[in-house]
């Protein structure tokens, strides 16, 4: 989808749903070689406490580039910065909701850019907070 700058509102939204799945964190640990024991072994997380295995951080955020990228803003968007919390972890299987909200709109900058803040917001299908935070994006 490709919108134009001058058709983005503030408030305007999109939410993206996405299930985890068990092929997703095994190549995501093949692309990126964080074989972190968290992530792969569950007899490690249950004999540290943790009640399974939890999905890449990253993981999790590679599908706000997706929303970002892909719906809103859309085709053309050029990712500037970022800020996230991890708020509780994701697992295998969760269905997630991420959340794009513009948040603010600018393009009286010294570059001429054209410039839109998303207020993210990163749920599973219990609606508990796995993430939030904010991106900025430029666009053509």
């Amino acid at each position: 989808m490709e919108l134009k700058y001058e058709d983005i509102g503030i408030g305007d939204r999109y939410t993206l749903k996405k299930t985890i799945t068990e092929a997703m964190v095994r190549e995501f640990a093949d692309f990126t070689g964080d074989y972190n024991p968290v992530h792969m072994d569950e007899d490690y997380c249950r004999s540290h406490g943790m009640p399974s295995r939890i999905v890449h951080g990253m993981l999790v955020l590679s599908f706000v580039s997706t929303l970002v990228g892909m719906y809103l803003p859309g085709e053309g968007t050029v990712w500037m910065s970022q800020s996230f919390d991890f708020i509780s972890p994701a697992k295998i299987d969760d269905t997630i909701e991420i959340t794009g909200e513009v948040s603010a709109k600018s393009d009286a900058n010294a570059l001429g850019l054209k410039i839109i803040e998303l207020k993210i917001r990163i749920k599973n299908q219990l609606g508990h907070m796995i993430a939030k935070g904010s991106v900025k994006v430029t666009m053509k």
